[in-house]
């Protein structure tokens, strides 16, 4: 027998969240008016964060179904998402999926908190969200070359980290302490620098997926450490020039945003003596 949340703690789930997926790269907002004006549109689900039952993802027999079917087991998410979690338990563990409900209620607060101090027109709170996204970006993930990585898998986990900050403002080191806060881009009054956001939010997805492909390919053959550094090997150039000219894209139209706010713009990649593209 599945232990199923109540009307209740789905309705406590989805506000505690902002009404927003969880999931830190995500973010998406799951509720929209319908063509009814008497209805609204829902595409979030309040997900087990152990299984209902038996034999589903994460699923503790030493918990209670009450423990089971309360808020603290949950998580709001939307379908897609939801889907995810689910359908490989060993990637999306109980902390990693914990640690995506402290996110976006820590976000989901942030936004309270700093609303009431947004102004009604674009000024210099939009400047200060742009310079928060400039130190988002001042890493050598975005800075080196992607034959230059130190570790690959390090990039990975960076161009996630930057996915996270630009939606809910707030960017972590790799130990997961807290570097810096601010709002996310769907705080930006300026619709046209919010849309040059959404579009750099995107093709950093798509590095990400790249990268996980070429590793399932056989494109990037990754190794161990040796003092700090990681072995790893390319099959096909290719696929690092098309990371490096992708995310050139992102910096070239991150740094016209900086070039209006009056930010000094960035550059990728940074200068080096020799370049493995001459």
């Amino acid at each position: 027998m599945r232990d199923e949340f109540t009307s209740k703690t789905k309705e406590i789930l989805s506000k505690r969240a902002g009404a927003r997926c969880s999931n830190p790269n995500c973010r998406k907002s799951t509720f929209a008016p319908h063509t009814d004006i008497n209805k609204s549109i829902n595409i979030g689900v309040a997900a087990h964060i152990t299984a209902a039952e038996i034999g589903g993802p994460r699923y503790d027999p030493n918990m209670t179904s009450e423990e089971r079917k309360s808020v603290e087991n949950g998580i709001w998410l939307c379908q897609v998402d939801a889907k995810l979690i689910d359908s490989d338990e060993m990637r999306y563990t109980v902390e990693i999926i914990k640690e995506w409900r402290a996110i976006s209620e820590k976000a989901a607060l942030l936004d309270i908190e700093c609303y009431t101090h947004l102004p009604t027109a674009e000024t210099g709170e939009d400047k200060r969200i742009i310079r928060f996204f400039s130190q988002c970006f001042d890493r050598p993930a975005f800075q080196d070359e992607f034959v230059q990585e130190g570790s690959i898998e390090a990039f990975d986990r960076a161009i996630e980290d930057t996915i996270t900050a630009i939606n809910v403002g707030c960017l972590k080191d790799r130990n997961g302490n807290i570097l810096f806060q601010c709002l996310g881009k769907s705080y930006l009054s300026n619709t046209d620098w919010r849309e040059k956001m959404d579009s750099i939010v995107d093709m950093l997805r798509a590095i990400r997926s790249r990268y996980h492909l070429a590793i399932q390919l056989g494109q990037i053959s990754i190794g161990g450490e040796n003092k700090g550094k990681q072995y790893y090997v390319f099959h096909n150039y290719e696929v690092a020039k098309w990371f490096d000219e992708t995310r050139a894209q992102i910096i070239y139209l991150f740094s016209a945003i900086c070039k209006e706010a009056g930010i000094p713009k960035l550059v990728f990649p940074r200068k080096r003596k020799t370049s493995i593209y001459g």
